[in-house]
């Protein structure tokens, strides 16, 4: 089985996705930076999940929005069913001693090969094919969201980064509920950009700005991808 891990707003994909806004509370004079608040959009780090070997998908257990178990099979190939079969038979000769231990091994991962296993406990986000459909070595199958790994991205303009370091401790909270979460800073972008966003001002046209991941420490089911995130750190 292949997986490929997207984290979102990471280095490779700063300039793209979901954008977020900055707010700023009391700007006039000195700014207070503990007292401001940065918003952002909730993201959950997601992983393609597919199979070694090409072949046609015959089935797919999941659909969009179930949720899954570790370990959980989700999808198999064509050539499942036979590879199980003499993965099968050869353990039975391996236990009588007709079969060595190679064989056995090659056998169980030309039968790995043709499936599609959960590796985490998450949420269905995208299914990436239908059965019937070939699908080429390494092609995704599903996308899985670890909705135990979610994070907020903001930007934060030059003049405030010196208040920033890694791991400094958040608030975080979100539109639809009364909880606030605890959240640290796990990422800062090297490299300032220029506002992403349509503002109003030409002052504002030229601040460049920097993203910043805040990682939820205790993110529970109640927390959703795609739901907009109020930041305030400690």
């Amino acid at each position: 089985m292949v997986i490929n891990t997207l984290t979102r707003g990471m280095a490779v994909h700063l300039g793209t996705g979901l954008l977020a806004i900055i707010l700023i509370s009391g700007c006039s004079g000195k700014k207070d930076f503990k007292n401001m608040t940065f918003s952002g959009t909730m993201e959950m780090t997601e992983h393609v999940l597919g199979a070694k070997a090409a072949g046609r998908l015959m089935t797919l257990n999941v659909k969009e929005g179930d949720l899954v178990k570790e370990g959980q099979l989700l999808a198999t190939f064509d050539r499942f069913e036979q590879n199980k079969k003499d993965y099968a038979r050869l353990n039975v000769l391996y236990k009588n001693g007709g079969a060595n231990q190679q064989s056995l091994e090659n056998a169980r991962l030309l039968m790995e090969d043709q499936e599609v296993i959960s590796p985490l406990k998450g949420i269905v986000l995208v299914k990436s094919a239908e059965t019937g459909e070939i699908i080429p070595a390494g092609g995704g199958v599903v996308v899985i969201g670890d909705p135990y790994d979610q994070w907020v991205k903001i930007f934060v303009s030059e003049d405030l980064m010196h208040h920033l370091s890694i791991n400094q401790t958040a608030k975080i909270s979100v539109d639809g509920s009364n909880k606030t979460y605890k959240g640290h800073v796990s990422f800062i972008a090297d490299k300032a950009e220029f506002t992403p966003r349509n503002v109003q001002t030409p002052e504002e046209r030229v601040t460049q700005t920097f993203a910043v991941k805040i990682a939820v420490d205790d993110a529970d089911g109640d927390l959703h991808a795609g739901v907009a995130a109020d930041v305030k750190f400690d």
